[in-house]
Parts: structure tokens; C-alpha cells; sequence
């Protein structure tokens, strides 16, 4: 090899080698950035009673004291084996000569009872069963990656099925899911859902794993170059999480759907755009009821207009009083 050869080699390996570690570089910043704090377990959001979520310490006190209500009724810890091979846990609490069950399905990076306390004594207090999982990846559930309803929605099945097996299949089901868990109940709908099961409640759902990872690296992190980002981060789900952010949605879960549905969501919601639930409400063509709240940020609605939300409940709902 000549010295002129060496020379020119040395040329062209040197740009080569910088783009290839400048790849690298954003590769990992991707990870780090987009795919470990949004698809792994116990890294985004806090999952603490923190009263940053409750928007005022009014509300966080309320669910505090209906969180020490929740635990001091000795709820038992029930358990299903999820599709893919995970041990899934639940809180289950009977109440005496129960009109119905209740399932409750939290939101992402958080916990059945950041989410649902106050509802959870509410619906107990009228005679009814709750039944609060913690989602895959989450708390007591094992799991590594979170797929934003993909997988989570055969873990709602599963539930019901549980539910069906402890209680009966003639007892009146519902259920309700705040967030990722209302995204992931809708998905749910598309499977052959047991006949008991009489309504369902959407709080602030998003419509896909797309859309709300789109809207935010868009409008809320302001990421360069979106569209790429979010293709690395999907291969990254493919490689590491077996699942696709294009894989499934809320419509298809509605689109052959005949439960009742009660679509709400806030009006201040800055996380999950309104616009999504009007879009799933606009898509279901089951019976159907939306209920807006004015200035509710995401995922309080139920605190912003307790009343409300019990009135709507009750009546979309035919609750047993």
C-alpha cells in the first residue's frame, strides 16, 4: 500500500468515523430520552401521592385520607398470569351483598390508588366491589416495559375473566380507566369482553401509543426532527419490547363495539389534547355520553367536579343507589 493510499484512507475513515459516533451518540440520547423514561418500569413520572399531581393541596389531602380509608378495610391482593407470562396484582375489595364490580385501571408511571382512591370508596360506599391492578410494569405487577395499551389490553380480559371467576358472571361488570389505563380499556374492547359487562368510563384518554408520543416530542419537548426520533424510538420498541407505537389504537378497539361508553375529560388537560377523547367519542358507535369539565387538568377531573362526575356516573351508569 502506498503512502498516498494510507493517506486517502486515513481521509475518508476520519468523517466515516465521526458520523458513526455522532449515530451512536443520538441513539443513545434517544434511549435515554424518549425510550427508558416512557417504556421502562419506575422511571418517568413519580408514582408517589405527590401533591404536584392533585393540583392543590385540598385534593391531595383527599386522596390521602381516602388512601388510609382504602387500606384500612384489609383489602386482599389478587393475582392473574398475563399472556405473556407475567404475575399481575391486584387490590380486591367485596362489599357486603354487592350490586356490581368495579374495575380500575391507572395511568402511566403511576398507581391504582394515586388514581383511584376516592373514586374506589365512593363506588364501595354505594355497594359495589373494586377491583384495583397495578398495570404491567408497574408497582406490585411485574414487567419490564410499558407498551401504552398494546400488551396492557389483554391484561384488561384477563381481569374481567378473574372478576367473572371470584364473583360470578352474572354480577354486573364495569370498569373505568384514567389516561394510558382509559386508552388501554378501550383498546380492550375489541376482544369478546364477558356479558356481564354493562359500561365503561374513559377519563382523558390518548387515541395511540403514536399519537401522544407524537403530540408531546412535537408541542411539548419541541424534539428536532420528530419524525426520526420517534422511528428510532419504535425499533427500540420492536428490539427491546416486542411492540409497535402503530400497532394498535382506541379505534380499533371501538369499532365493533356495543358496551356503553362515558367518554370525559378536562378542559385544562395540557398532557392529553381534548381533541383525542372527541375523536374516540366521535368514533364509538355504541351508546354514548361526553361529559367535559371546565378547567380540570389532566387526570383530576373526578376532583374538579366530584358531584358531577358521581351524577354522571350513577345516571350513564344505571347505578344501583
Amino acid at each position: 500500500m502506498t503512502a498516498k493510499t494510507k493517506v486517502l484512507i486515513k481521509q475518508i475513515s476520519l468523517p466515516i468515523g465521526i458520523f458513526l459516533g455522532l449515530c451512536l451518540a443520538a441513539i443513545l440520547g434517544i434511549y435515554f430520552a424518549l425510550f427508558k423514561p416512557n417504556f421502562m418500569r419506575g422511571n418517568g413520572r413519580p408514582t408517589s401521592m405527590d401533591a404536584k399531581h392533585f393540583a392543590t393541596e385540598e385534593n391531595f389531602q383527599k386522596n390521602k385520607v381516602d388512601t388510609e380509608w382504602f387500606y384500612a378495610q384489609n383489602p386482599e391482593e389478587i393475582t392473574v398470569e398475563s399472556f405473556d407470562g407475567l404475575k399481575l396484582v391486584a387490590y380486591n375489595l367485596p362489599a357486603e351483598n354487592a350490586k356490581g364490580t368495579w374495575l380500575l385501571i391507572h395511568g402511566h408511571q403511576s398507581a391504582p390508588l394515586r388514581e383511584y382512591a376516592s373514586l374506589a370508596k365512593f363506588f364501595h360506599e354505594l355497594g359495589y366491589n373494586v377491583v384495583l391492578p397495578y398495570q404491567r410494569a408497574h408497582g406490585k405487577s411485574e414487567g419490564t416495559y410499558i407498551t401504552f395499551g398494546v400488551k396492557e389490553r389483554y391484561d384488561i380480559r384477563d381481569w374481567l375473566l378473574k372478576i367473572n371467576e371470584i364473583y360470578g358472571d352474572t354480577l354486573p361488570l364495569y370498569m373505568e380507566g384514567i389516561s394510558m389505563g382509559c386508552a388501554t380499556v378501550l383498546m380492550s374492547l375489541s376482544f369478546d369482553l364477558p356479558a356481564n359487562l354493562q359500561s365503561v368510563v374513559a377519563d382523558c384518554g390518548y387515541t395511540s401509543p403514536y399519537d401522544i408520543m407524537w403530540k408531546v416530542a412535537k408541542k411539548d419537548k419541541n424534539v428536532p426532527l420528530p419524525r426520526l426520533v420517534l422511528g428510532v424510538g419504535n425499533k427500540m420498541a420492536h428490539i427491546l419490547a416486542d411492540f409497535d407505537f402503530e400497532e394498535y389504537d382506541t379505534f380499533k378497539g371501538l369499532r365493533y363495539n356495543k358496551v356503553p361508553v362515558m367518554f370525559v375529560h378536562g378542559t385544562a388537560d395540557t398532557f392529553v389534547p381534548i381533541e383525542m377523547t372527541i375523536a374516540n367519542y366521535q368514533y364509538c358507535t355504541s351508546e354514548k355520553f361526553l361529559y367535559l369539565i371546565e378547567k380540570a387538568p389532566h387526570a383530576i377531573s373526578y376532583f374538579i367536579d366530584e358531584e358531577g362526575y358521581h351524577k354522571n356516573l350513577i345516571e350513564f351508569c344505571k347505578l344501583q343507589q
